[in-house]
């Protein structure tokens, strides 16, 4: 009994190990599309005010139990937007912070002090094995292409002018400037490395929402 008992234990492990990247993914794409993220303006300035996490050495590629967790506490309260890429098939919300988790459900902050339509507004987003997951699709980004953020008050419209791979290290892609851009960081490769791709737009419009 004992036997048939660890049997059955190592067979459910290898099971659970082989099905779990798969299991990972479909999570991911779920918390991506969780209607609870679908805010009000009100709601999602009341989180713009939060206190958040920029630690970017913290970050680490998303684990199959981080994924799990993440399945499991699904809050909102780190949103505080939307961007829609609609030419690579991008449609994420926007979390206050650049954590593990938030970088599960989107696209994250890189500063605190950034503002949208102000200045450089920067996000950071993971590129999984799975290429139209998060900020997969990134890399089939092309000049002229369009990118929307909105605070669900105003949708800011911005035009990419340049696609680049860089390194880790610079950095002084995402400090402000006086242009107003938008900056896309992520991985130029799904796997741990220390390149990465950088997606410049220029703003070209502001809606408010009526």
């Amino acid at each position: 009994m004992y036997k048939k008992m660890i049997v059955a234990v190592l067979v459910i492990s290898g099971i659970l190990f082989v099905l779990s990247p798969f299991i990972k993914e479909s999570i991911i794409i779920n918390l991506s599309k969780n209607k609870s993220f679908e805010l009000t303006a009100e709601q999602a300035e009341q989180n713009n005010t939060q206190k958040a996490s920029f630690d970017f050495e913290a970050i680490q590629p998303p684990s199959f139990m981080e994924a799990v967790k993440a399945g499991l506490d699904r809050e909102s309260k780190a949103v505080i937007g939307r961007i829609t890429i609609s030419s690579v098939n991008i449609k994420l919300p926007i979390l206050k912070g650049t954590t593990n988790q938030n970088l599960l459900y989107g696209a994250t902050t890189m500063r605190p002090d950034q503002k949208m339509g102000e200045g450089n507004y920067p996000l950071a987003g993971h590129h999984m094995k799975r290429e139209n997951l998060l900020f997969g699709p990134l890399i089939h980004i092309k000049k002229g292409d369009t990118v929307k953020i909105t605070d669900f008050k105003k949708d800011y419209i911005y035009t990419v002018t340049s696609k680049q791979f860089i390194s880790e290290t610079d950095t002084d892609v995402i400090q402000e400037t006086k242009e107003k851009e938008i900056t896309l960081m992520t991985c130029d490769k799904a796997v741990r490395t220390e390149g990465r791709l950088a997606v410049k737009g220029k703003l070209i419009h502001v809606a408010v929402h009526r």
